[in-house]
């Protein structure tokens, strides 16, 4: 079964505009897939996953280029990056839209070799796991979109009964779509695929089964402010280990990094980014959480589905080709907000709660009102199904708006 990607219309528009339309992403987030159904019978379709392939593309790029002429599909370009160059100079030549559409797995690397050979002949666009108005067949919006949108939106598309089932199962489309795959399964397979694929050829890591422990200790602390003194003592590795071992995770798409907001407030602000996992149901399966029962039990529930919140408005985002500028708030009075977005000019505060149980959920917002940039509606997104409007422009917002 294939779930419609709100990403596709973007591939398309893109593909008017610009010779070269490049799909980043974690692996097996459906990168492939869903430029394989766009594609159709109207573009050649070929892998650098493929050895013989590889070789040749490696060895005689322009020999590779004539045999899978444009337009072409060119899947996981990270493993011959040299071959950009070539493709620049075919797209230079030839002077029409839509030539070459590009997947790749490894973010960071790719986006060198991007600036340096394709640099305004190119769309990058990132896909992650499926969201979950993806999953409901809803239209989507970057986060947050107007009161008015918000209003016409809503509608409980994940009730408080489903929501930890949700974020147990992640948003890997073969997980999803597929029933005889099951989640220990996948996620075990998922794992020994990074480890052997990813890691390795980002980065010379000697020791998987400590990587693997490191990989388990940031998902436990998932949504915490990034403690590199931390991740070095409880493990026994020095601090450049764990810098490399974080870039590996975010080069690969596991994790993203949240950061301070900063807009002229000086030494008030701490400047350490959070650490968010990506996927939920990986995280779970790293710590050990098998089943609803055990996720409504845990100990780091609040922190799992604050990730699992902040993973869904960054989809929101990339799903319109829109680079987010998302970031969180804390001050030296220990003062926080979970999350900032800034957007037209204007600061959008949310607070992210499993349960509201405090009418001073919004207490932390005054901090904002004397900054440049104005403030503008903001709310706190929960696990409940009603949206609700409060004093001062705050709503409660379910989560399932996003």
């Amino acid at each position: 079964m294939y779930i419609t990607r709100h990403l596709e219309q973007e591939v398309i528009n893109a593909s008017q505009g610009y010779p070269v339309v490049m799909v980043t992403g974690p692996r097996q987030v459906g990168k492939t897939t869903m430029l394989k159904r766009l594609a159709a019978e109207k573009r050649q379709i070929v892998s650098l996953d493929n050895p013989t392939v590889r070789l040749l593309a490696q060895n005689q790029p322009s020999l590779f280029l004539e045999q899978y002429k444009p337009p072409v599909l060119i899947d996981e370009i990270q493993y011959v990056p040299e071959l950009l160059t070539y493709i620049k100079i075919a797209v230079d030549n030839s002077n029409l839209n839509g030539q070459f559409w590009l997947t790749g797995s490894q973010v960071f690397p790719l986006m060198r070799g991007i600036q340096e050979s394709l640099a305004g002949r190119v769309r990058l666009l990132h896909l992650s796991g499926l969201s979950q108005s993806e999953l409901a067949g809803i239209e989507n919006e970057a986060f947050p979109p107007s009161i008015e949108s918000l209003l016409k939106k809503y509608n409980s598309l994940i009730d408080s009964k489903s929501l930890f089932n949700a974020m147990l199962m992640g948003g890997f489309p073969r997980l999803l779509t597929q029933e005889a795959v099951t989640k220990d399964g996948f996620y075990s397979s998922y794992l020994q695929t990074y480890l052997a694929r990813d890691v390795k050829e980002i980065t010379n890591v000697l020791d998987t089964g400590k990587f693997l422990q490191f990989v388990s200790l940031v998902a436990a602390r998932t949504a915490q402010e990034l403690n590199l003194a931390s991740f070095s003592r409880d493990l026994g590795i020095d601090g450049t280990t764990v810098r490399r071992w974080l870039n590996v995770l975010e080069t690969s798409g596991i994790t993203v990094n949240l950061f301070a907001y900063s807009n002229n407030l000086g030494k008030r602000v701490v400047r350490r980014p959070k650490l968010h996992f990506l996927d939920i149901g990986l995280a779970c399966f790293l710590c050990g959480i098998e089943d609803e029962e055990a996720l409504s039990k845990s100990p780091i529930r609040g922190a799992l589905f604050e990730s699992w919140v902040i993973s869904e408005v960054y989809k929101s985002w990339w799903n319109q080709g829109k680079q987010p500028r998302l970031y969180y708030y804390r001050d030296a009075a220990q003062k926080e907000i979970d999350l900032l977005v800034d957007r037209n000019s204007k600061l959008y505060p949310f607070e992210i709660k499993l349960t509201i149980n405090s009418s001073h959920v919004f207490k932390n917002f005054e901090v904002l009102e004397n900054m440049p940039t104005p403030m503008e509606f903001g709310g706190a997104i929960y696990s409940g199904t009603e949206l609700v409007a409060l004093k001062n422009n705050h709503w409660l917002i379910p989560v399932s708006l996003i």
